[in-house]
C-alpha cells in the first residue's frame, strides 16, 4: 500500500509540472495488484506529454471479488477480464484539480466513453462524471444497457467525525435492462446526500423520479462492514399506477395471474424498515382499474387502503364498483379483513355475484417461513341459471344454482378441497370432490378432481342445450380428472340413465343427436323406415363414456355389440336403438362433434 500511494505521488508530481523534470513520457507496469475489492494483473500505465495536451492509457486485465464464485466469474477460465482505460487530454493543476476529457473505457462487453473532472482538497473530495453513448451487458444477459448518457456527481467533506456527503445521478437517453426490470424511458434521476460515520453509510435524504412513475422519496441506515440495511423509510405520493405496474409490479408477477394487466389510477405507498426487519407498510389505491387481458377478471373504479404494521392490529378494506371473474359480472362491493403481522382473517366476506352472492366465512392466511398459507368455507345463495348462463354465452338455461364449498385450503402453492362441494342444478345435484389445484396462479396450473352428477332432469338439460328433447333422469361422473393450464389431459367420464321409476322418452331430434356423437355408421336413416312416423321413442337406458388418455379418448356406451357400442337401448313400442361406431377419437374432434351438434348440423345413423 505504502509503494502505491509514492507511486501515484510521483505521478501527480509529475504531470502537474512536467517541464522541470523535462519528462516527455512515463511507463509503469506492474505484474499484480491485489486490494480488498479487485485483483489488478499485467497492468501497462502510460503518461504522454508529447502533443498539444497530456494523455493517460492504461491496459490491465482485473479480477473483482465477486468473480471467486464460479457463477461470477468473467469470460475467461482465470476470471479476469481484459480493459482498456484512455483520457484524451489529461490535466491536473496545482489547486487539485484533475480532469479526463475524452476518455474511454473498453471492456468485452463495455463502451463507455466519458468525460471526467475531480477536486481534491484537504477538505473536500468532488468527481463529476459524464457519460454518452455508452453501452454494456454481463454475460449472463440479465444486466444491459444501450445508448445510455447521463451524469454521476459525487462530493464529501470531512464532518462530526466522518464524512458528509451528497450525489446525483441523472440517465438523460438510452434503455437500460437489470433483470427483471426494464427501463425503456430515459429522464430519471437522483438526488442523494448523506454521512459516512464509523462503517455507516446514512442516507439522510433521497430523491428518485422515474419517468412515467412518479417520486420516490427515501433515507436509511446501511452498516458496511456487514452490507445489512439496518433503518429505512420509503415513500411515494400520486404515483402513476400503471407505470409502477409496467416498470416494477409487471416483471415480479410475470409467471402469475397477475402478469398481464391493464391498469389506470394513482397510488400512494409507504415502507419502513428498522434493526433489518420490516416495520410497517401502507398502500392506497384511488380510482384504478384493472383489467386481464386475458379476461379472467376486470376490477372498475377499484378502492383500496392496505395498512400493515409489525406491532399493531390493522384494517385493510377494498372496494369496486363493479367487476368481472371469469364472465361472472361483480356488483358493487365493499370487503374488510384483519391484519395482525403475517395473518390475515376476516369471519365473513360477501361477493355480490348476479342476483345472488358468494360468501365466504372463516377465511384465514397467514405467511409462514416466506410462503403463504390460507383456509376458507363459500356457499353460493341462488343465481338465476339464465343470468348465469348469458353472463357465460351459455345457452340460455332456467332455474337456479347454489351450493356449498367446504374449508378450502391453500399451503406450498398448492390449494386443497377437504369434503365434497356441492351445487344444485337441473333439479339434481353436482358435486365435486378430491379437488386439488397445483400452482393455480402460475402459468401452467394443473387440477386434480373427481365430479358425480346425479339425477338430472334431462327435460330441463336438453331443452337448454337445444339437443331434442329427452325425459328422464341422468346420473354421471368424471373420475380421475387432470386438466394442464385447464384443459383436460386425463379422466374417466361416464353418463348413464339414473335408476329408479321414471319417464323415458327421447325425440327423433334427439336420437340423431346422440347418433352423431357415437360416429356415422352403416344403419339406414329414420326417414327411410316407418320410424319417420313418431316423434318420440321409448327407450330403457341411456349411456355413454370416455376414457381419456392425453388427447386421446376411447368410448363405450350401455354395453357392446357386434359393431361398436349401444348409447340408447330402446324399450317397448315405438322403440329404438342407437349404436356408436367410434370408439377411439381425440379430445379436439369428440369437442368439434358436440360443437356441430349445438350447431344443428349433424346427421343421423338410425338402428
Amino acid at each position: 500500500m505504502r509503494r502505491t500511494r509514492l507511486l501515484a505521488f510521483f505521478l501527480l508530481a509529475s504531470l502537474s509540472s512536467p517541464n522541470a523534470y523535462a519528462i516527455s513520457a512515463i511507463r509503469v507496469q506492474i505484474d499484480q495488484l491485489i486490494s480488498p475489492s479487485a485483483t489488478l494483473k499485467n497492468a501497462d500505465l502510460k503518461l504522454d506529454w508529447q502533443g498539444e495536451a497530456p494523455r493517460l492509457s492504461l491496459k490491465a486485465q482485473i479480477k473483482p471479488i465477486t468473480a471467486l464464485k464460479p457463477e461470477a466469474q468473467g469470460q475467461q477460465s482465470t476470471g479476469y477480464m481484459p480493459f482498456s482505460l484512455s483520457c484524451g487530454r489529461l490535466a491536473i493543476t496545482d489547486a487539485g484539480q484533475i480532469d479526463c476529457l475524452n476518455g474511454q473505457l473498453q471492456a468485452k462487453q463495455i463502451q463507455l466513453p466519458f468525460s471526467l473532472r475531480a477536486n481534491i482538497q484537504p477538505e473536500q473530495l468532488a468527481a463529476d462524471l459524464r457519460f454518452s453513448d455508452a453501452q454494456f451487458s454481463d454475460a449472463s444477459g440479465l444486466h444491459a444497457g444501450e445508448k445510455l448518457s447521463g451524469q454521476i456527481s459525487l462530493s464529501a467533506k470531512p464532518s462530526e467525525g466522518g464524512w458528509a456527503w451528497q450525489g446525483l445521478l441523472r440517465w438523460d437517453a438510452g434503455e437500460l435492462y437489470w433483470q427483471p426490470f426494464y427501463f425503456a424511458k430515459a429522464g430519471n434521476q437522483l438526488d442523494i446526500n448523506g454521512r459516512f460515520i464509523d462503517d455507516l453509510l446514512w442516507v439522510d435524504k433521497a430523491n428518485l423520479l422515474v419517468n412515467g412513475v412518479g417520486r420516490v422519496s427515501a433515507a436509511g441506515r446501511m452498516n458496511t462492514v456487514t452490507g445489512r440495511l439496518e433503518e429505512a423509510s420509503i415513500s411515494a405520493q400520486k404515483v402513476d399506477f400503471a407505470g409502477l405496474y409496467a416498470v416494477f409490479l409487471k416483471p415480479m408477477a410475470e409467471k402469475s395471474v397477475f402478469g398481464d394487466l391493464t391498469v389506470t389510477g394513482q397510488a400512494d405507498w409507504q415502507f419502513e424498515l428498522k434493526d433489518g426487519q420490516p416495520k410497517s407498510f401502507e398502500l392506497t389505491l384511488r380510482d384504478t382499474d384493472i383489467r386481464d387481458n386475458k379476461g379472467k377478471f376486470a376490477f372498475k373504479q377499484l378502492q383500496a387502503h392496505l395498512p400493515w404494521d409489525y406491532d399493531q392490529v390493522k384494517t385493510q378494506s377494498v372496494s369496486y364498483a363493479s367487476g368481472q371473474v371469469l364472465k361472472l359480472p361483480l356488483a358493487k362491493t365493499q370487503l374488510q379483513a384483519q391484519i395482525n403481522r403475517y395473518a390475515l382473517s376476516a369471519p365473513k366476506l360477501s361477493l355480490p355475484l348476479l342476483d345472488g352472492a358468494l360468501n365466504f366465512t372463516d377465511l384465514s392466511a397467514a405467511i409462514i417461513d416466506g410462503l403463504w398459507y390460507w383456509h376458507v368455507s363459500m356457499n353460493l345463495t341462488p343465481i338465476s341459471m339464465a343470468e348465469f348462463s348469458q353472463a357465460l354465452g351459455w345457452p340460455s338455461m332456467q332455474g337456479k344454482i347454489s351450493g356449498q364449498v367446504p374449508q378450502v385450503s391453500y399451503a406450498d402453492k398448492q390449494l386443497l378441497m377437504n369434503g365434497a362441494m356441492t351445487f344444485n342444478v337441473f333439479n339434481g345435484t353436482v358435486g365435486m370432490n378430491h379437488l386439488k389445484i397445483d400452482d393455480p396462479l402460475g402459468v401452467v396450473p394443473r387440477l386434480y378432481a373427481d365430479l358425480s352428477m346425479r339425477q338430472l332432469d334431462l327435460g330441463e338439460l336438453t331443452r337448454t342445450y337445444s339437443f331434442g328433447r329427452i325425459e328422464g333422469k341422468l346420473d354421471g361422473d368424471v373420475q380421475n380428472m387432470q386438466l394442464e393450464n385447464w384443459k383436460p389431459v386425463y379422466l374417466d367420464a361416464s353418463i348413464r340413465t339414473s335408476p329408479g321409476k321414471q319417464l323415458k322418452k327421447i325425440s327423433q331430434r334427439a336420437v340423431e343427436n346422440i347418433t352423431a356423437l357415437g360416429g356415422e355408421g352403416t344403419a339406414a336413416a329414420v326417414q327411410r323406415t316407418f320410424l319417420q312416423f313418431f316423434k318420440e321413442f321409448n327407450y330403457d337406458k341411456i349411456g355413454l363414456s370416455c376414457k381419456l388418455r392425453q388427447d386421446v379418448c376411447e368410448m363405450a356406451g350401455v354395453e357392446s355389440n357386434a359393431i361398436g357400442y349401444v348409447i340408447v337401448k330402446g324399450q317397448g313400442l315405438p322403440a329404438v336403438n342407437v349404436n356408436g361406431y367410434t370408439q377411439r377419437i381425440s379430445w379436439s374432434d369428440l369437442l368439434a362433434r358436440i360443437k356441430r351438434i349445438t350447431d344443428s348440423n349433424s346427421k343421423p345413423v338410425i338402428q
